[in-house]
């Protein structure tokens, strides 16, 4: 079957983990046969693909990488122009679309089998609320769609898609091609200063919904009943400076680096005393299964799909959103009981090789594959 994926360009110095998540999919496809290939959305025309992390990720894996120019500033009809351009140069059997844009562009276009992938939606600001929207106004009309969490179900269904028309594709790791994490020894290399204390870490986009300010306010806290903690903050995103400047507030400057975006995050994963993750939305985080395969203990907010790969007690350590003190409590438990972290750690490796690997779920892509266009032959006739 020719696939193609439709994946936005996070234009970054560093992959992001939807990014990852098509290119390792789409490779375990091209392996079972298939004819894959990933449309790169891009918003700025000047840009060139080649120059695209993602490009250059999926080069990697050798697969196949083709522009896809979707401006801010077109309007929707000419945003269905292209789109249509590339379908019909490159003739899929089936269309993966990744975020709102391209899963609404591929609905209004409605003339090729869809897989729509949910990893959720954000609402982090007016525009990308309005583009949400429409993508949920335009569910019922792809073949297929794809959830990563159960917990997404019944808002999908909501929005007038037909239950058999959903699938469960969660998120999904390639243990093969994680490289080996960093040592302990050189992280104060990377944060240039010395380092004696245990070490905490956020990963992932600075955004309102991701609750990083939270965490910052759990670490005021940990530092008063433990000073020996210091947290790397790995990522970027428009609420870098009012994290900056509530660090200062707090006087956590010394307690708190912000390392930026990072090629090697996954290795710095794998360095960590504890990765926290403090938001307030989630699909099936990609990070959690990082830390899951490098056995890092992780304490995480129970928001959509979290709790299916953190169980409290057993794979880590789950705490209400919004809730500083609660962080606290979790990661000074997790700090403080290194056996029983350990313990969970392991757990959670194993939870992931059973439930969460690319070889465990590419039968479920097929599955799906060949469902979208069964669905779309039924709609046809």
């Amino acid at each position: 079957m020719r696939v193609m994926f439709c994946q936005p360009s996070s234009a970054k110095s560093a992959i992001s983990g939807p990014e990852r998540q098509t290119v390792q999919v789409a490779r375990a496809l091209q392996q079972r046969g298939h004819e894959v290939l990933i449309a790169v959305i891009l918003v700025n025309e000047a840009e060139e693909v080649s120059e695209t992390t993602l490009a250059v990720h999926a080069r990697e894996h050798q697969v196949r990488v083709v522009p896809l120019y979707l401006p801010e500033r077109y309007y929707l009809p000419k945003m269905v122009r292209r789109f249509a351009e590339v379908v019909q140069e490159y003739s899929p059997d089936v269309v993966c679309t990744q975020g709102y844009k391209a899963g609404v562009v591929a609905a209004v276009y409605g003339k090729v089998p869809t897989i729509a992938l949910l990893p959720g939606w954000t609402a982090r600001d007016w525009k990308v609320r309005f583009y949400e929207w429409l993508d949920k106004q335009t569910l019922r009309k792809h073949s297929v769609v794809a959830i990563v969490s159960p917990a997404q179900k019944a808002e999908v269904l909501r929005y007038g898609v037909r239950p058999d028309r959903i699938f469960y594709l969660p998120t999904c790791m390639d243990i093969e091609a994680l490289q080996p994490a960093y040592s302990r020894e050189q992280i104060p290399s990377i944060i240039s200063q010395s380092l004696r204390k245990q070490v905490l870490g956020y990963v992932g986009r600075l955004s309102v919904e991701k609750g990083v300010s939270y965490l910052i306010d759990a670490m005021a806290e940990l530092r008063a009943k433990q000073a020996d903690v210091h947290l790397l903050v790995v990522g970027e995103g428009d609420q870098r400076a009012h994290l900056q400047e509530r660090v200062d507030s707090l006087g956590l400057p010394q307690a708190v680096t912000f390392l930026g975006e990072r090629a090697d995050a996954r290795q710095i994963i794998g360095a960590l005393d504890v990765l926290v993750l403090p938001s307030l939305t989630e699909g099936l985080p990609n990070v959690v299964l990082e830390a899951f395969a490098y056995k890092t203990p992780v304490v995480a907010t129970a928001v959509g799909g979290v709790p299916e790969l953190v169980i409290d007690g057993e794979t880590g350590w789950l705490v209400p959103l919004r809730n500083p003190h609660a962080l606290a409590q979790a990661i000074l438990d997790a700090l403080s009981n290194p056996e029983e972290a350990r313990r969970r750690a392991e757990n959670a490796y194993r939870h992931l090789l059973e439930h969460f690997t690319v070889e465990k779920q590419v039968d479920k892509w097929e599955q799906a594959l060949q469902a979208a266009v069964e669905n779309w032959r039924g709609r046809k006739t």
